[in-house]
Order: structure tokens, then sequence, then C-alpha cells
């Protein structure tokens, strides 16, 4: 892409290197025998709450998902992805290979539904009922500094996210597990299921992420 072609702004919609259909995922879900209920897609401008969630995938090797990589954040111009790399993924023959290359500034990836949208179209989950957001994560060389997100439309937009959560994480070379607690929070309507976002480091960052889902 041109440079004249790209936003000023802040915030750039990128199209995602992977886009996966919401309705891939409930057929899957129902081929699977989780709850039909589980990560029902909200349409209208006060959700329904779900059953239980039992499961919602935002990264996996082979499934699909609801939510798309496609709000490219801050300095975006440095920021890289590769959702099908095969260096060391944590399981299966994938996982994401994730890349801030500027020394300073920050950027970052958040997934949302719809995709390219910060609060403004109708849209996102209802994840009611999951109790934690899990995911595992392993730097290049270790030590990368990185925040993971989830929830990041706040209520001043007309199409919010209920509830939000970060993590603040030291990355080390083994593959880790790491948790968000949903404890008490209000699922009902969540637009961004997942990103992360890093400062710059005084040098270019490497990281991998794989197995992100609601549990």
């Amino acid at each position: 892409m041109s440079n004249s072609s790209k936003q000023a702004a802040t915030f750039w919609n990128r199209p995602a290197g992977r886009r996966r259909a919401a309705c891939g995922f409930l057929c899957l879900a129902l081929l699977t025998g989780w709850n039909a209920l589980a990560g029902v897609k909200v349409q209208s401008e006060v959700p329904t709450p779900a059953a239980p969630a039992a499961k919602l995938i935002v990264y996996a090797d082979v499934t699909s998902s609801p939510y798309v990589p496609s709000g490219w954040m801050g300095n975006y111009g440095a920021v890289r992805m590769d959702d099908r790399c095969t260096t060391n993924p944590h399981e299966g023959a994938t996982c994401m290979k994730l890349q801030y290359l500027a020394p300073g500034q920050w950027g970052g990836i958040i997934w949302q539904d719809p995709p390219n949208d910060w609060g403004d179209k109708p849209g996102g989950y209802n994840l009611s009922g999951a109790t934690k957001l899990t995911f595992w994560a392993r730097g290049e060389t270790g030590g990368e500094k990185v925040k993971f997100v989830f929830g990041v439309i706040k209520r001043e937009k007309p199409h919010f996210d209920t509830a939000s959560g970060e993590l603040d994480v030291v990355l080390t070379r083994d593959w880790t597990q790491y948790s968000i607690d949903l404890a008490g929070k209000d699922l009902s309507r969540i637009k961004t299921g997942f990103g992360w976002t890093v400062s710059g480091q005084g040098k270019p960052i490497t990281f991998y992420v794989d197995d992100v889902k609601y549990e």
C-alpha cells in the first residue's frame, strides 16, 4: 500500500490475512456439540444474555474465528503479522508471528467484529458464561514487554464493549500460557475480542502467540 493511501489517524483498519466468517464458527460449534447459544452474535442494541459459553476460539490452527485482526493501531507501518507462521508453534502446524519494528512510539493489533469498526456499528458477541481469556505466547529472545487486551471500545461510542481487560507480560523464550480473569464482568457484547500493544523498546520486537480462546 502506498503512503498516500494510508490514513493519518492513529487507528488504521487493515484487511486481515485470514478473514473468517462468523457463521463458520457457529456451524463448527454446533457440529462439535457446543451450546448453540455460546458466543451468540449480537444483532440488537440490547444483547440477549446467552447460556454459559463453552468455548470461543479467537485463534487456533484450524478453527474459524468470529473476530478479525483488522484494527492496526499506533505506528502501524512498523507492525507485522504472519498468522500462518510454522516456526515452533505451541500446538498444531502454525502460530502467529507478531512484530513491532520501530525503536520508539507504539503499535498493535485489535481483533474486531465487525471488521474495521471502532464502535460506530452494531456487532460483537455475547460471551456470558466465559470465565477467562487464555492464550499462549513466547518471545523471540526473551524479555519482550507486551500488553494483551480485550474490550477496548469505551462507552462514549454508540456500540461499545460491555467489559474490558488487560495483562502486561514480560515474555520468555518458552511457550507460556497466560490468562485474563473474566469473573464478574458483563460479557454481553464483546466487539474487540483480543489484541496486543507494545511500546518501542529500542530495537525491533518479535513474539509469537497461539491458541487464543474464551473458556
